[in-house]
């Protein structure tokens, strides 16, 4: 690109007045239109102006030198500028005088004198248009040299416009490639930094180490001299140890013995505890008089019509004063006497009677069903032998509670022998001839319950949607127990100021396994407390009491019939004609153990009624149902 001189910058009109020595141009628009910028002029007077004639012959000698000046001044704007090289060549131009400076204005009636001005003035812009086209001339040469210049620098800008392009792309990707330089040059510096970091660290560390390996290969000398000493020990040891190998083989030998006797003996025991229960029957009945209470020793005195012989504590005597039907002369004495697997006093402790069926409860442990129950008249004293008075208390505790203790303790002391039990409780009553479960918030409301075989190829019976409850110690069958007592159904008659309504039926399903025997055991332990038989003529039971009452006097009467056809030997027993002698067929017949309780009152205005209860008793203990069977699997 070649400099521009700033005369060309300039307008034509600006370069004129430079050659004309700084006298402002002739200007004079072709048209008639307004020029911008510039301000209207005043409109002439008539004042100092000549004739009209005159006027008009001076503007036809001036008309041909004007139209040429003015086409000069007119094009000159089109022009290119003047470079400052030709204008500084070029000699200025002597400065016009000023108009009205050295010569005096002429008068306005003077034309021939304002003509000859004129003509001098015209000749005078002649030859200054003369100069300006010569000029000019030299002007349209210098801008069409520079016009080629511009050309060539045109193609010249062209080419470094591309290229400028090019490199501003190349300098975009250069730009990008130093961004991503410098993010590395950041990464390996931030590298560098945590290397030089690890460095030390494990400098450090090294150094650390090298402390460690020597204080390690300082105490390496100490432990391989306790090494060579723990060495002479071991192989001590070793010659102990074989020898102790030897010595505990042979007590291993000696210990398999000692499981196999122990397993015998405890084989033999069972076998010597159920041949001692055979001996003894496998039917068993005991009697048991109830003491007299506070307000009944008050209207009887003594209990005379009932001997207990001193040396033999089988037997039980019941006596009664007969008088004659002619006079009132007294004969001698009725007596009838009874003979029992054991009779006890009213002295008797819970504690005393519970030691005679202990042994009958270790059976259950065994793989035997075993049934207790407690059989007599209403207010004999059946739920207090069973279960214990209402404030219970260690002394007081029936047969139900001490059994569940003796069994969970023998079963403690079975684990020491290889046998691990699991047991199951439930607890249901018999109440109008339907089962309720007692272990249920409310009885009556659990819905009816039935009794069904467990298959078709056994005789064992269940109870389905009977509440089953998994116990592990006697603490939580004690609650059970409590839970049952509280929903049994009871109510005060005139015979019992509480009166069991109902048979309630508690059983604890137990299963045995020993796992280096291999053999497993099942049993159900049964202790039934029996609703008390009543007289209608005595109870004068109405209504809802009256139906209670022959419901049990049925049911009892029904297990009379049972006992009967199990002990002349008859084909059929009718188990099914009371949901009592039904539930109860698996420990009626011949493969359990059986326990009754008789329970008598003291009070000999219920003579006949404990005269019916040992009659019953007695056909019982007559009764014989074979040889009970365990249960192994």
């Amino acid at each position: 690109m070649f400099p521009m001189n700033d005369a060309l910058q300039l307008p034509l009109a600006e370069q004129k007045v430079n050659v004309d020595g700084g006298r402002p141009p002739l200007l004079k628009s072709a048209t008639r239109l307004p020029v911008p910028g510039l301000r209207p002029k005043r409109p002439a007077t008539n004042e100092n102006e000549p004739p009209l004639e005159d006027r008009k012959r001076a503007r036809y000698l001036l008309a041909p030198p004007k139209r040429g000046a003015m086409s000069v001044a007119v094009s000159q704007p089109k022009e290119a500028p003047v470079a400052p090289a030709l204008r500084s060549r070029r000699a200025p131009a002597p400065p016009a005088p000023a108009p009205g400076a050295g010569e005096k204005k002429r008068a306005p009636w003077d034309l021939k004198g304002q003509v000859s001005d004129l003509r001098a003035k015209v000749a005078t812009f002649r030859e200054k248009a003369q100069g300006l086209e010569d000029e000019n001339r030299a002007l349209k040469q210098q801008v069409a040299g520079l016009e080629q210049e511009l050309q060539r620098a045109g193609a010249q800008n062209g080419e470094l416009g591309s290229r400028a392009s090019s490199l501003a792309l190349e300098l975009q990707v250069w730009q990008g490639q130093a961004k991503e330089s410098l993010q590395k040059v950041s990464e390996l510096l931030a590298r560098e930094q945590w290397l030089e970091e690890t460095v030390g660290s494990q400098a450090q560390r090294i150094g650390e180490l090298e402390a460690a390996k020597k204080e390690a290969q300082e105490a390496k000398g100490s432990l391989a001299a306790q090494l060579e000493a723990t060495e002479v020990r071991l192989r001590l040891a070793e010659g102990d140890l074989a020898q102790r190998g030897r010595e505990n083989e042979a007590l291993r030998s000696q210990l398999a013995e000692q499981d196999r006797r122990l397993h015998e003996s405890e084989m033999e025991r069972r076998f010597l505890h159920n041949t001692v229960q055979e001996l003894k029957g496998n039917i068993r009945v005991f009697c048991r008089v109830r003491p007299l209470l506070p307000c009944e020793k008050q209207a009887q005195k003594g209990m005379g019509h009932l001997c207990f012989p001193p040396d033999d504590n089988r037997a039980l005597v019941l006596s009664k004063a007969e008088e004659s039907h002619v006079g009132r002369e007294r004969k001698d004495d009725i007596t009838y006497e009874f003979n029992f697997d054991r009779v006890f006093p009213p002295s008797s402790s819970q504690e005393e009677v519970f030691e005679e069926i202990a042994l009958l409860v270790q059976s259950a442990l065994d793989g035997y069903h075993v049934c207790i129950f407690a059989y007599g008249q209403t207010g004999s004293g059946k739920t207090y032998t069973m279960e214990g008075p209402e404030d219970l208390a260690p002394s007081t505790a029936g047969m139900i509670p001490r059994a569940v203790q003796q069994v969970f303790r023998a079963a403690r002391q079975m684990e020491a022998k290889g046998w691990k039990y699991q047991f199951t409780a439930n607890f249901l009553e018999i109440y109008n001839e339907s089962l309720r479960d007692l272990l249920v918030l409310r009885p009556e409301r659990s819905g009816e319950l039935e009794i069904k075989r467990v298959n078709q190829t056994t005789e064992e019976l269940h109870v389905p949607n009977l509440s089953y409850v998994s116990v592990a110690s006697e603490g939580e069958v004690l609650k059970l127990l409590q839970t049952a007592k509280a929903q049994r159904s009871v109510a005060r008659t005139i015979l019992n100021e509480r009166s069991s309504r109902s048979h309630s039926l508690f059983q604890l399903h137990i299963e045995g396994h020993h796992a280096s025997r291999d053999v497993r055991t099942s049993s159900v332990l049964s202790l039934v407390d029996l609703a008390g038989s009543e007289r209608l003529d005595k109870s004068l039971s109405k209504g809802e009491r009256l139906r209670e009452t022959q419901a049990i006097n049925s049911s009892l009467s029904n297990l009379g019939l049972v006992i009967m056809a199990l002990s002349n030997k008859e084909a059929h027993v009718p188990y099914r004609n009371s949901k009592l002698t039904y539930l109860l067929q698996n420990s009626l017949g011949g493969s359990s153990k059986m326990l009754m309780f008789v329970n008598i009152s003291p009070l000999e205005e219920n003579f006949a009624e404990s005269l019916n209860s040992l009659r019953f008793a007695r056909k019982v203990n007559e009764c014989v149902i074979g040889t009970a069977q365990t249960h192994r699997k």
